[in-house]
């Protein structure tokens, strides 16, 4: 089946019931509340009565046990610092709990529910919001559109109407029609599954090559050759091939992405070459479709891609790099603008001129956006072809799913 057409704000019969419903407080009829629940598009959006540009986004959740709160963890709006934005109240004598929150219209971004028990301490409901949270996540079970599991446990995906489309994602009904293969290499210090998928198209056709670190996310948890083989498929995107590298475990991850030469050098000097080898009547696009896109510390790692092996990667991808990242630690406790970045002098120390380099940031990821903006005008006046979008939304799988797409539409 498809998921849902994007968001109107137009409300639907039983939306309008369930706002008149909740506008009655404690005297509404729970049971038929919830029964006019089912039929609705969740959350609900609306336009903020105070400025046309946002969006009133209201998020309900069904509970009869008794809870300190319920906490809407939504991706650089309500997580880190601002838990407490995010606790929904309870509507009383009722098991409804309701939280609203003004969005810009653009946003998209994943969210959970985490129920809050009696009796949990400030400081451990305080730590929901960082990356390792006490309480597992729960997806929102009125949102009719696919969830993401990125943390191991499924997240919900808010789009608000402006947001940009994400066709390939969208369509749930299309299975992957490639051809896709495993195998084991000795990459960068460890014995690391590698996957290669090749899309169904004729022999003749020259394929682009997508490099991918963190495989096991992209290939195990977001789908990627789905989307992939429906965006050729729909002649969004020239025929590519995807090659995945994947992480041993976190601690791993944190080793071999960022500034690390040696998976750069492992990837481009034993993984590309025996591609060319085990698949000989392949034709390859060449240097300027051979692509290595990451996010966050794999935004990093495909920074370094450009300098370290612009003779293989005629493109870079870099969504959202961690601009904090010093190989030798001596990051600042709190990044900010102001702070200097080892990536940026890195990148600067040798503009890669002959690579077309494209950054993707969200608009909530604080620190990140000045450096971006930064590094894109310097790379810019040293004659480097660089792009730099800004998407609504924060640190997150939600838009880098379809950012990834639309940096493959260019080529």
């Amino acid at each position: 089946m498809k998921n849902p057409p994007p968001r109107s704000l137009d409300d639907t019969c039983a939306e309008s019931r369930i706002r008149s419903l909740l506008s009655t407080g404690a005297s509404l009829d729970i049971t038929y509340f919830w029964h006019e629940v089912e039929s609705g598009v969740f959350p609900l959006i609306t336009k903020s009565s105070s400025n046309a540009e946002n969006r009133e986004v209201t998020f309900l959740w069904r509970s009869e046990e008794p809870l300190q709160s319920v906490y809407v963890r939504l991706n650089r709006v309500t997580d880190k610092k601002d838990v407490k934005k995010g606790f929904m109240t309870r509507i009383p004598s009722t098991d409804i709990w309701i939280l609203t929150l003004e969005l810009p219209s653009s946003y998209r971004g994943s969210y959970s529910f985490i129920e809050i028990p009696s009796g949990m301490p400030s400081e451990e409901i305080s730590q929901l919001g960082g990356r390792f949270s006490l309480l597992p996540g729960m997806p929102d079970p009125f949102n009719k559109a696919s969830e993401i599991n990125i943390r191991g446990f499924g997240e919900s995906v808010l789009s608000l109407d402006l947001a940009p489309a994400q066709t390939e994602w969208d369509d749930t009904s299309r299975m992957s029609s490639g051809v896709l293969s495993t195998s084991y290499s000795f990459i960068a210090g460890h014995r690391r599954r590698v996957r290669f998928h090749l899309p169904e198209v004729p022999i003749s056709d020259p394929l682009g090559l997508l490099v991918l670190p963190d495989a096991e996310t992209w290939f195990d948890r977001i789908g990627i050759t789905r989307a992939i083989d429906i965006a050729i498929t729909n002649g969004r995107i020239k025929p590519m091939a995807i090659l995945g590298i994947d992480n041993v475990n976190e601690s791993d991850r944190v080793q071999i992405l960022g500034g690390n030469k040696e998976l750069i050098l492992d990837i481009v000097e034993k993984l590309i070459p025996r591609l060319y080898k085990d698949y000989p009547n392949i034709v390859w696009a060449g240097r300027s479709n051979t692509i290595l896109a990451g996010q966050s510390l794999g935004g990093v790692t495909a920074l370094m891609a450009a300098l370290y092996a612009s003779e293989i990667f005629g493109r870079v991808i870099s969504h959202s790099p961690s601009m904090w990242w010093d190989p030798n630690r001596n990051t600042p406790v709190m990044f900010n603008e102001n702070d200097s970045s080892w990536v940026s002098k890195q990148v600067l120390s040798k503009p890669p001129k002959d690579v077309h380099i494209r950054l993707g940031v969200g608009s909530l990821e604080g620190a990140t956006v000045p450096h971006l903006h930064q590094l894109h005008q310097s790379l810019l006046a040293t004659g480097v072809k660089s792009e730099l979008s800004i998407y609504t939304g924060g640190h997150d799988y939600a838009w880098w799913r379809g950012a990834i797409i639309d940096g493959l539409t260019d080529m």
